[in-house]
């Protein structure tokens, strides 16, 4: 792996990326807890969670036509110098750990290209309903960080959490057009869900873990399964698009969005890279 060394930005800058630790009140607030937890079967031990990926691929079967947009979302510039994330606070937490824990607000792989993006399709699909897959979207607690970071579901689509570090958690969401909840997650392996489900589309919201602060993660709640979320090669695909000219959003936490217009043709592929700049200043 060959990168040029990195030095750190200004105080200002760092700020915006740097910045992970959340200064976070105790549970409450928002509407009463809003959740379901799932026993395991025969009053057993919990099923073994499949690891959880980012995107979310059960999507792309909805897809109805013949065209792909792809690209590799890059990061321009020399990238901050963040610092480790300190787990003094839960010793049991960073003895998850063998090396130092990184924030995942700018992961970065070989030449810059960046994870935890999420792009979708901002305009330019027709008007139609795309019903929601009965496959729950996951994301697990493990090493008292959130995998994955970014997350996209399509509306009504089951949301489920699962806790795979035996450690007590909660799992604190805000969105803005759905019903805020606050799950409380035992020390136990085991796994719950949002009930009732995010029913109404709505951009990439926060959750995270008041025990934990942290612990922080991204949920978009998608009209449309036409998204993906990078991984740290930066690449993306937004598969099985009708023919038709679409604006393309890329979407980081802490930088904003970047969009790009295309023209797809049926089976087409088109290209189309995002690259994210440092704030200036």
């Amino acid at each position: 792996m060959n990168r040029q060394p990195r030095t750190p930005w200004s105080f200002a800058t760092a700020l915006v990326l740097g910045t992970l630790l959340l200064v976070t009140a105790a549970c409450g607030g928002g509407e009463e807890p809003a959740e379901t937890t799932t026993p395991a079967a025969d009053g057993g031990e919990p099923a073994a969670a499949a690891p959880a990926e980012p995107g979310n691929p059960a999507l792309a079967e909805l897809g109805d036509g013949t065209a792909t947009v792809s690209g590799t979302v890059t990061f321009a510039g020399q990238a901050p110098t963040l610092q480790p994330i300190r787990m003094d606070a839960d010793p049991v937490c960073a003895q998850k750990h063998t090396g130092p824990v990184m924030p995942q607000t700018l992961v970065l792989g070989d030449g810059n290209t960046m994870g935890n993006i999420f792009v979708k399709v901002k305009s330019g699909l027709a008007d139609k309903q795309w019903p929601a897959p009965s496959q729950p979207a996951t994301i697990d607690q493990e090493g008292c960080m959130y995998h994955p970071h970014v997350l996209g579901v399509l509306a009504g689509q089951p949301l489920q959490f699962l806790n795979s570090d035996a450690l007590l958690h909660n799992v604190h969401g805000l969105p803005e057009q759905n019903r805020e909840f606050n799950i409380g997650m035992p020390a136990t392996v085991g796994q719950s869900r949002v009930d009732p489900p995010l029913n109404t589309p709505e951009p990439l919201f926060p959750v995270k873990c008041d025990v934990h602060p942290w612990m922080q993660a991204y949920v978009a709640v998608m009209s449309h399964p036409y998204f993906d979320v990078t991984a740290e090669d930066g690449a993306y695909a937004i598969d099985r698009l009708p023919a038709g000219t679409y604006e393309i959003e890329a979407w980081h936490e802490r930088l904003g969005t970047l969009t790009q217009q295309v023209t797809v043709a049926d089976g087409e592929a088109a290209t189309v890279d995002f690259s994210f700049q440092a704030p200036q200043g």
